[in-house]
């Protein structure tokens, strides 16, 4: 997949609860789990991915609460052994997903990216998607604080 994180220099990225900070462009971060360990797995992978964001408690409650949703979706609709959860972050909002697929990037210029998949359905704010061969795809799509936002969702 390369890099999982696109900058437009050489200078390490930092993610907040207002986006994305010069001079990150987009990043996507990923941790695997083993579907046998459930619940408590998919928490420590979405745990593990939104650790990379600096942000407020409230914040990350939101987050977190969202990969709980996530893989809690994902987890009812798949028997694969192995799933991941991916987080990923661009101008436009935050995303966190669960999926069975290790190999497909959530969002790529090209149309090979999960986000192009039909999408099966949509339950409790979760977009599912569902691939020709098999790969489900459980979104959730969240959106920057406005700047100076002492307090707001995700």
């Amino acid at each position: 997949m390369g890099s999982p994180v696109h900058t437009s220099s050489g200078e390490p990225p930092l993610l907040t609860q207002f986006g994305l900070l010069e001079p990150a462009l987009e990043m996507e971060f990923t941790a695997h789990f083993a579907r046998r360990g459930g619940e408590v797995a998919a928490g420590a992978a979405t745990a593990a991915v939104t650790g990379v964001v600096e942000a407020p408690a409230w914040f990350l409650a939101s987050l977190l609460d969202a990969g709980r949703r996530v893989s809690s979706c994902l987890l009812a609709r798949t028997t694969a052994d192995v799933c991941r959860i991916v987080l990923t972050a661009d101008s436009g909002g935050i995303k966190v997903a669960g999926t069975d697929d290790v190999l497909i990037p959530l969002d790529r210029v090209h149309d090979d990216g999960a986000t192009r998949l039909p999408l099966l359905g949509v339950v409790d704010g979760l977009r599912i998607h569902r691939g020709s061969e098999g790969p489900v795809w459980v979104v959730w799509e969240g959106h920057w604080c406005p700047a100076g936002d002492a307090r707001g969702g995700a």
